[in-house]
């Protein structure tokens, strides 16, 4: 039996007074959003996004937190050597200081920690910190992106964490993308999809929509960098991620001296790190890269762009 309108009505009204709570809490940042634009010539806002960022500690500070450990322990050793009785009441105090040492160290890094903005417009989007000017990128800028991911363990057993996107703007700068970053407007991120997915299909479906990063990163850059690789490959352009190469009449690893022609292929499977092309007949070849996984997942895009039949699957 499905749900009544009645209940659909209050559950509707429900989720909506949710979200509007969390655009009240997120007023300020979202006229901070329409100014930044507004003086960046981006246009109106599209989403906000935020994570918290921990910056790594500078060489002065490892320094003056290091200090201590290290003048207690040459302390210790020099009375061991010359009067080992004098030391003993200095190696009995030592755990009741570890615990204090490791709370004003982590305190002392957590007190760097800082909430990172990413503005979305339909011009392209601004990174704000709180101590520094806006940060943009346009969106017809992007001459390049990637998915990008970072290895964690040995070429044995390898597997991968995904991190991101890495945009490569004209001139050749890149410019990361964390995956951390949430929609601030979202008042059931992260685990939104999680939710629906365990609620009835029906409560499911009813559950606000907020684009995600990823999703916002794939629309306003990945895809049209996609159409124009696409369109340069189709011209006679080769393009090479991760040491495999795409041409117009097929794709080759890194030690291949032709490429695979396309007619030949049956399908491509990519993970990170790893591209199998299996051909109609024969065995398959396996491209295999260990220190970068990242951009298969837009080259996957690419092929399916060149109507070759691909998948990607987003683990290692």
């Amino acid at each position: 039996m499905g749900m009544s309108p009645e209940a659909r009505r209050r559950l509707d009204e429900r989720f909506g007074q949710q979200v509007e709570r969390r655009r009240q809490d997120h007023a300020a940042n979202w006229e901070h959003a329409v100014r930044v634009g507004q003086g960046l010539g981006l246009g109106d806002p599209l989403g906000l996004y935020h994570t918290e960022v921990t910056p790594p500690l500078g060489a002065r500070r490892v320094l003056w937190l290091v200090a201590p450990a290290v003048a207690y322990v040459a302390g210790v050793v020099l009375l061991v050597l010359w009067n080992p009785d004098r030391a003993l009441p200095f190696i009995g105090v030592l755990p009741f200081l570890v615990g204090p040492y490791v709370v004003v160290c982590v305190l002392i890094t957590r007190r760097r920690r800082f909430t990172r903005w990413l503005y979305a417009y339909g011009g392209g989007f601004a990174e704000v910190d709180p101590d520094g000017p806006p940060r943009p990128v346009r969106w017809d800028e992007i001459t390049d992106a990637v998915d990008a991911w970072r290895h964690d363990g040995g070429e044995s057993n390898s597997s991968w964490a995904y991190d991101g996107f890495v945009l490569t703007i004209a001139g050749g700068r890149t410019v990361p993308v964390t995956a951390k970053y949430e929609n601030a407007l979202d008042p059931y991120a992260p685990i939104g999809g999680m939710i629906a997915a365990l609620m009835p299909a029906e409560v499911g479906a009813a559950i606000p929509r907020f684009p995600t990063i990823a999703g916002l990163i794939v629309d306003r850059a990945v895809t049209p960098v996609v159409t124009r690789q696409a369109g340069a490959v189709r011209g006679g352009a080769v393009l090479t991620r991760g040491g495999v190469r795409v041409t117009r009449d097929g794709i080759a690893g890194p030690k291949d001296t032709t490429a695979t022609p396309w007619a030949a292929i049956d399908r491509i499977e990519l993970r990170p790190g790893r591209v199998k092309v299996r051909p109609v007949a024969g065995k398959a070849r396996t491209y295999t890269d260990h220190r970068d996984g990242s951009g298969y997942a837009v080259l996957c895009r690419l092929l399916l762009a060149l109507g070759v039949t691909a998948s990607y699957e987003a683990r290692g």
